[in-house]
């Protein structure tokens, strides 16, 4: 059977108590990212429960699910099912009589088990001898399934001897994210129990005093360096413990795997919710409450199009940066404006009219924290965004156009009745002067944003001499992610 999934049906689950269908990308023309689906939304939306699905739905053997998993709005009764681009299907649910047990109705023989990382990636410090492959690691993993989200994950210390093997390979995904890399062995103490020993110069420490942020990278670069293309491999909140530069770094190192494997992550970070690589391919989910429910919402491939064309927008980079994209995490209730002074203004604004008494101080709070990033970068980039939203499930959007927008508000209001699209009631947030002719400027790009020739050396004299902390001199020239992502 190909195990290129396609989509994930999950009823019944936690909070999921109608069926819902998740779609899952299938890397594409070896492209960046394109086999990348990830999850975004905010808390206790259901991001995890979809996580623990595709693990459940994975394993080896028929699990349990335990009275506090099972939704009573579904009956008590869960099913998850798996589709495949090949057309098979793999089912499993609980049992006709009720209650814990399950199995798998059709007969059908489970597909091989994916790599799932739980959030709460840990490990005992003290541990015994015991060597993993990544098929016996995966095997063992998918018969024990999770008691509770803090269980440790003690079969994790059989891959640990299992890379010191392959330590070489090892260091040269993990020096992707952490350069230098952090050197370890594994040490037996007098009482013949083992630990990890971190070399800290002149000082050692044990398991016990590693930090989060370099387990959780233990973990996640071990499902990464022997992985094989077509395979799956399943992240829950990856950014935990780790620096911003890191989480970018992380990013990227996923995009490269995901060229020619399929990578679910779910996240609150934005620094792993890249839309060049939707624009590859990757995919985009909203896990979200709505009546109480997990509901899954899917950026169409209609709006990722329109999302590529704002990226192409040299004269306004912000529109889908860091402070945009954190509003895929809110629980709703986003106000898209037209640009960048807007966004500067209307706290100002919002600020005078508290002191004057027209607006309560905390609503000009609210309202200033609801400001879609920098905004839309123009009036005819409102509507990509509001179909932006409108895919991802928001039901709380607004947009404030200025005064000389007045016929594209009305447009907007026909074709997002659910959102409420306002136009101030002057053509701008501020009046300006008129501006004299401004002389042409002789720039490092020509008209087709091509650096001149005349500008290269020096240019590339500039940037090698710049200090790069964190990387050793001889990687200056070195590509960040050129690593090879075949067997």
């Amino acid at each position: 059977m190909d195990n290129t999934v396609e989509t994930l049906s999950i009823e019944g689950l936690r909070g999921f108590a109608e069926c819902q269908e998740l779609k899952l990308a299938v890397p594409t023309d070896n492209k960046p990212g394109s086999g990348l689906t990830i999850l975004v939304g905010p808390n206790n939306g259901g991001k995890s429960t979809i996580t623990e699905a595709l693990d459940a739905v994975f394993r080896s053997r028929p699990v349990s699910f335990s009275e506090g998993k099972r939704n009573k709005g579904a009956g008590d009764r869960i099913s998850l099912r798996l589709k495949f681009t090949s057309g098979g299907t793999s089912e499993l649910c609980t049992v006709p009589t009720g209650g814990s047990q399950t199995h798998r109705p059709n007969g059908e023989t489970p597909p091989n088990a994916c790599f799932y990382l739980p959030s709460r990636r840990r490990f005992n410090p003290y541990f015994g001898s015991s060597r993993e492959t990544r098929d016996s690691y995966t095997v063992n993993q998918a018969n024990t399934l999770q008691g509770t989200r803090n269980t440790p994950l003690d079969g994790f210390s059989g891959r640990l001897f299992k890379v010191q093997q392959n330590i070489e390979d090892f260091n040269k995904v993990m020096k992707q994210v952490v350069n230098p890399v952090p050197e370890w062995t594994i040490e037996q103490s007098d009482q013949g129990q083992h630990y990890v020993k971190l070399d800290a110069g002149e000082h050692h420490h044990s398991s016990d005093g590693l930090g989060d942020g370099i387990v959780s990278l233990l973990f996640i670069v071990d499902a990464l360096y022997d992985s094989k293309p077509d395979q799956l491999i399943v992240i829950d909140e990856p950014e935990l413990s780790l620096h911003p530069a890191f989480q970018r770094r992380l990013a990227h190192l996923f995009a490269e795997y995901a060229k020619d494997r399929q990578i679910v992550y779910a996240t609150h970070s934005p620094h792993f919710v890249d839309f060049k690589y939707v624009v590859n391919g990757a995919q985009v989910a909203r896990v979200h409450k709505a009546n109480h429910r997990c509901v899954v919402s899917h950026l169409s491939s209609e709006t990722a199009k329109s999302v590529g064309r704002l990226l192409r927008d040299d004269h306004n980079p912000h529109t889908l940066g860091l402070d945009a994209r954190e509003a895929l995490f809110r629980e709703d209730g986003v106000i898209v404006v037209e640009g960048q002074e807007d966004v500067i203004f209307y706290p100002k604004i919002l600020d005078q009219l508290a002191d004057r008494n027209h607006l309560s101080r905390c609503l000009a709070e609210e309202i200033r924290d609801r400001l879609f990033g920098w905004g839309a970068g123009g009036a005819g980039k409102v509507r990509t965004l509001l179909a932006l939203f409108r895919d991802l499930g928001f039901a709380q959007v607004a947009a404030i156009l200025d005064g000389d927008q007045r016929d594209l508000m009305s447009e907007l209001q026909q074709d997002f009745p659910q959102y409420d699209i306002h136009a101030i009631p002057a053509d701008d947030v501020r009046s300006k002067r008129p501006r004299a002719a401004q002389g042409a400027t002789c720039g490092l790009l020509d008209a087709d944003r091509q650096l001149k020739p005349d500008f290269e050396n020096e240019l590339a004299e500039l940037f090698s001499s710049l200090p790069n902390p964190g990387l050793p001199e001889s990687t200056v020239t070195e590509t960040p992610c050129s690593i090879s992502t075949k067997p």
